[in-house]
């Protein structure tokens, strides 16, 4: 009898059990680990995808096929490259999201709405990246070294994150200032340099669109001046008169991340006029100085003195670019609409924006000098 209860109870509990009857299984699926959009001549999107197989039949090696598709749609040219493909196709959780200019200059959003709104497309850790020209050229590259074109991107992409070249940036995190009226955003630029993919500096959008760019050094101070840099920031600045071929004419040092202060403040005056304040002190290590006396006080203030006036003029020079292109990625609108809400409806944003007055300053403090000294 006891026996035969038990076996009730669990016959009871199977019925009452959920089922996983919407599984999706993988075994059958294809592993795109990058895609690409272009518009073609004619205007239809583009869309290139890397397929990667997994399987491990070639000596443990992955492979891939690069294939493309195009359409009205991205919906549209992924189901035209899916009819091209075995199995049906799956995202990798840690791929990257490539954009050509001449598609990024008409409108970002629409070709990344269909991305957000499928469930089962990664976004949280997938890197985004607009590339010069033409996104699905760099695909067709299949490999760099023993790298698959898809991996070798976005182990760039996150490499260039960790020394500040590169704002850190995702799917999941794009979106919200790209809906935010008070805040642009900026993307890795990319392009390709006859055989070798490199990084152009950083793409600036207003609204949705593309419109500017900072190149790679700039890249580096605007991440620091933004609030969030990640490990390393390197810079090389030339700091006596001589020809560019002599060493002994520049300084490399390194920011001490962790001492790093930063502050921005936003002031409206009485007749309207924005302010802001962006002040940044920036202590640092001497990494390469080939004419040395760093042991030297007087020396080391004169450096400090003049490695702060030389990135106070970058700084400057970074903010007139971040208004001519119309991108306000210090998020000043946000500001003004946490602030000053009643101003920020009378205002005509992008006529007002380039008006707003910037003054930044960065305060270099050389800390550490080597084991020389």
């Amino acid at each position: 009898m006891k026996k035969k209860r038990r076996a009730l109870g669990m016959l009871a509990l199977l019925i009452f059990m959920t089922g996983c009857w919407d599984q999706d299984s993988l075994k059958d699926a294809r592993l795109a680990n990058a895609s690409a959009y272009d518009l073609t001549p004619e205007g239809i999107l583009l869309q290139t995808l890397e397929i990667v197989d997994d399987s491990g039949n070639n000596q443990g090696k992955s492979t891939n096929e690069i294939h493309s598709g195009t359409g009205n749609s991205v919906r549209q040219s992924t189901d035209k490259i899916r009819a091209k493909v075995t199995g049906d196709i799956r995202y990798f959780k840690y791929g990257v999201t490539l954009y050509g200019t001449s598609l990024a200059q008409k409108d970002l959003y629409p070709y990344l709405d269909v991305l957000y709104r499928e469930p089962d497309h990664p976004t949280s850790h997938v890197k985004v990246a607009i590339v010069e020209g033409s996104a699905g050229e760099l695909m067709n590259k299949k490999s760099v070294g023993s790298l698959l074109i898809g991996e070798f991107i976005t182990k760039k992409i996150r490499s260039l994150e960790e020394m500040c070249v590169f704002p850190e940036v995702t799917l999941e995190t794009l979106l919200p200032p790209m809906l935010d009226p008070g805040q642009d955003f900026v993307l890795p630029y990319l392009s390709k340099d006859g055989e070798d993919i490199v990084a152009r500096g950083i793409a600036l959008f207003h609204g949705q669109r593309f419109t500017g760019t900072l190149n790679d050094e700039q890249g580096v101070l605007y991440v620091l001046m933004t609030g969030k840099w990640k490990d390393t920031a390197r810079f090389v600045k030339r700091v006596h008169s001589g020809p560019a071929s002599d060493l002994q004419n520049f300084i490399t040092y390194q920011a001490h991340i962790r001492n790093i202060k930063r502050q921005l403040i936003v002031k409206v005056g009485r007749d309207g006029q924005i302010d802001v304040y962006l002040n940044l002190k920036l202590p640092v290590d001497v990494v390469e100085y080939a004419r040395d006396h760093l042991q030297d006080k007087e020396n080391v203030m004169r450096l400090n003195r003049q490695l702060s006036e030389i990135m106070t003029q970058d700084a400057e020079g970074i903010i007139r670019m971040l208004q001519k292109s119309g991108c306000d990625a210090f998020g000043i609108g946000r500001q003004l609409i946490a602030h000053h809400p009643t101003m920020w409806k009378s205002l005509e944003w992008n006529k007002e924006y380039p008006n707003v007055r910037f003054h930044p300053q960065i305060t270099v403090n050389i800390v550490g000098n080597g084991i020389l000294n």
